[in-house]
């Protein structure tokens, strides 16, 4: 390919803005230390990068650059000259940058995947040791602890809590998976007392989560279930008070300094549990398993159907990958001992399904309910428009308003939120604050633009100043919403915690921060990561749950509105949900489901 061609690709996607400032630099140092590079080896270092971006570990070298640019999402008429180009895997594989797995090389070829060395030995090592700790290791007699837990009810469908229970003893690592409402919470309250019953002594147990406000409600919620569980006080008593962020309980492992410490620091607990476990990224999880304990036991919660990590890889619902329930050999002998006797068989060749438990049974939304109907037929893939409209129009809790982004319905949205900053001046207590804000809330699919959370919140706020609602300090006033948007270890607030504005009796204006089990109280002035809450995206409400929904739809379909987001968007309602935007657009979106390009299918298939 000539110069001159290379040039008008290149040059068209550095103007259109596809190509950063990040991609050129790493181009230019790649090439400052290797040489020049092919346009084959360009163009796929280039993509790479911006696959990673978006979320992916690799890049398929079995697609073109204009199936690339594509998929994450550039616009066709910004990719001019790119079409001509056809990626030679023979020219990739001969470069001096790529290697094979296990040469030092900076990117690897492995299969028809092209990934930096990082990413493959962060998977390639994470899989290992799943592996490596599938057998069964604890054959500790448990059946009468279990039949006190989780007493015969007589009936004959399987309880799926009860197994993962007995499994959570024998493995070293559990994987359960459940959507909203089908106990999880409850399981792992279980799952902790069991433990400290077949144990002697007290253990040292960890509860984290990838955000504040996940670790704040998992802690609230274990208690809640602790306070209602029939168990001595001295099980009580051993329970873990708190949960911590995922960075923060590897905080103390942190290696520091040039050079590596002599010896590789641990977490030294007997069980570490971490909820949300659907939103960590591969190198967040490969930071936790590589600096657990020799003993340790890991129990990863979440719901595999959820949006992934915003960051690269998706490793919960990677290793997800089963159907439906199912064991083989030892593991299944052993259900069976503890009154298990009518369990699937899974033909999983490299055996870690059988540390994989799917919770089933929904005992929050059951038949009578429109939201528990609406996510079936959401991860169903939407194939029958006619049920989404018996589903819409037949239940009480589910609604769809046809809807676009028209000056008198913003105005509508906006004032919505203005009624309920007035209501909020009559609320005093920073907790009944919260809760008059988690009664309702506006989820956006977009950040930015027309329909984004940002523009939404600056439009509210814009009204509020206008109207002159209520006294404000510098953007501060009482009964505002806000998120925290990066973590503050210094002030013990963290990324996604939400928090109001209180106007004290003096005038002045404090924050108070929901996070963990606590409430922070913050000067306003200190509190330099954090904007208006009231229009989230999909992503930022991640481990809330609100009784209300209302789920906006963008002007037109975007790559982003996609089966999992819209999945998510609906279980974050307890009680109603309400869906704004064509219904089209909405089915659309449903059978749009996300792909993840990871290096995980290809590595089971090779092991």
């Amino acid at each position: 390919m000539s110069d001159r061609h290379e040039a008008s690709w290149w040059r068209k996607g550095v103007e259109a803005g596809w190509i950063g400032v990040y991609e050129q630099e790493m181009i230019r140092y790649i090439e400052n230390e290797y040489g020049k590079l092919t346009e084959d080896v360009r163009c796929s270092l280039l993509f790479l990068s911006l696959f990673l971006k978006a979320g992916h570990t690799v890049l398929p070298l079995d697609k073109s650059p204009v199936e690339w640019a594509s998929i994450i999402g550039i616009n066709m008429g910004e990719i001019e000259g790119l079409e001509a180009l056809k990626i030679n895997k023979n020219v990739l594989e001969m470069s001096p940058v790529t290697g094979i797995p296990g040469e030092l090389k900076p990117f690897i070829i492995s299969d028809n995947n092209f990934s930096f060395r990082k990413s493959y030995n962060q998977e390639y090592k994470l899989l290992q040791w799943f592996i490596e700790n599938k057998s069964n290791n604890n054959r500790s007699d448990i059946s009468n602890y279990i039949t006190e837990l989780f007493p015969d009810n007589g009936s004959l469908i399987t309880d799926w809590q009860r197994v993962a229970a007995v499994l959570s003893v024998i493995k070293p690592f559990l994987i359960i998976s459940g959507g909203p409402g089908t106990g999880k919470t409850t399981t792992v309250a279980r799952i902790i007392a069991l433990h400290q019953m077949v144990s002697e002594k007290p253990l040292n147990i960890a509860l984290a989560a990838p955000t504040g406000k996940a670790a704040g409600r998992m802690g609230e919620a274990l208690q809640e279930q602790l306070n209602e569980m029939d168990v001595p006080d001295r099980i009580k008593d051993s329970f873990p008070k708190e949960a911590k962020t995922v960075h923060r309980l590897l905080s103390g492992v942190r290696e520091r300094g040039l050079l590596p410490p002599a010896q590789k620091k641990r977490l030294r607990y007997d069980v570490i549990i971490v909820d949300e476990a659907s939103m960590i990224d591969l190198n967040l999880m490969y930071s936790l398993i590589t600096h657990l304990g020799k003993q340790t036991k890991l129990i990863l919660l979440g719901d595999k159907d959820q949006l992934a990590s915003v960051e690269a890889g998706s490793v919960f619902s990677d290793l997800c990958q089963k159907q439906e329930n199912g064991f083989s050999g030892d593991t299944l002998n052993i259900l069976r001992d503890h009154g298990e006797t009518e369990l699937p068989i899974s033909d999983d060749q490299i055996g870690i399904s059988n540390s994989i438990v799917y919770l089933t049974k929904s005992y929050r939304f059951d038949k009578q309910s429109g939201i528990g109907q609406l996510a079936e037929f959401v991860k169903a893939g939407g194939e029958s428009p006619e049920q989404l409209k018996e589903i819409t129009s037949r239940f009480d809790d589910v609604n769809h308003v046809p809807f676009e982004y028209k000056k008198e319905n913003i105005e509508m949205m906006t004032d919505r939120v203005l009624e309920r900053v007035k209501t909020a001046q009559n609320i005093q207590s920073p907790e009944l604050l919260i809760q008059h804000w988690k009664e309702s809330v506006w989820l956006s699919v977009l950040r930015r633009g027309l329909a984004g959370s940002e523009r939404l919140n600056r439009l509210t706020e814009q009204q509020i100043a206008a109207k002159r609602m209520v006294p404000a300090e510098h953007g501060w006033y009482h009964g505002r919403m806000v998120i925290v948007t990066q973590n503050d270890y210094n002030l013990g607030v963290f990324n996604g915690d939400l928090g109001v504005c209180i106007r004290e009796a003096d005038g002045s204006h404090v924050v108070y921060i929901e996070t963990g089990t606590a409430m922070k109280r913050v000067k306003p002035d200190r509190l330099t990561q954090a904007e208006p809450a009231y229009f989230l995206t999909v992503h930022k409400s991640q481990g809330s749950e609100f009784n209300h929904v209302n789920f906006l739809l963008p002007p037109s379909f975007n790559p982003v509105l996609s089966r999992e987001l819209i999945y998510t968007a609906i279980t974050r309602a307890r009680k109603r949900c309400t869906i704004f935007g064509p219904k089209e657009l909405l089915l659309r979106g449903i059978r749009n489901k996300t792909l993840r390009y990871t290096g995980f299918q290809s590595l089971m298939d090779e092991i």
